[in-house]
């Protein structure tokens, strides 16, 4: 399982490496360009911000999670409080992609497109959320039953 731990943490690693490179590229090209595109980043710049600092909050908390199934204690109540936390980051991507919505459609710049991205990744964004809960319940009820085992041994 160590393996296993250190495999998960790479992959964190790698992930937040390409998500730095993105958001550099994506916040270069919203001050470089004067384009249409540049000026719809730099418009709802306070929920891009929201969204990359989602995105290392769920990679710090599944950081935590990688580490303890590196240390074989897969069903924890460590990891049963993070995949919740993580549930609660889900959900405030939700939130800021309706609040991207609303904020475009107040301004009038709700085009087909945009409104399906921003509707299909809150609705993602809640099924992530379902799922780090459904996970979180799961861990604890195997938690509960190790836990009964190694009582009963």
């Amino acid at each position: 399982m160590k393996k296993f731990g250190i495999l998960l943490k790479a992959v964190v690693i790698v992930l937040a490496l390409m998500g730095a490179a993105f958001f550099t590229a994506f916040l270069l090209y919203a001050r470089t360009y004067d384009t249409h595109v540049a000026e719809l980043i730099n418009d709802a710049l306070p929920f891009h911000l929201l969204i990359a600092t989602c995105c290392y909050a769920e990679l710090v908390l599944f950081w935590g999670v990688a580490g303890q199934i590196g240390r074989d204690n897969s069903f924890s109540p460590e990891n049963r409080r993070a995949f919740r936390r993580m549930a609660l980051v889900a959900l405030v991507f939700a939130a800021d992609f309706s609040g991207m919505l609303i904020f475009f459609a107040a301004r009038g710049r709700l085009i087909v497109i945009r409104l399906i991205y921003l509707a299909g990744m809150g609705i993602l964004s809640l099924i992530f959320a379902a799922i780090c809960e459904t996970l979180s319940r799961l861990i604890y009820h195997a938690w509960l039953v190790k836990h009964e085992n190694d009582l009963t041994i």
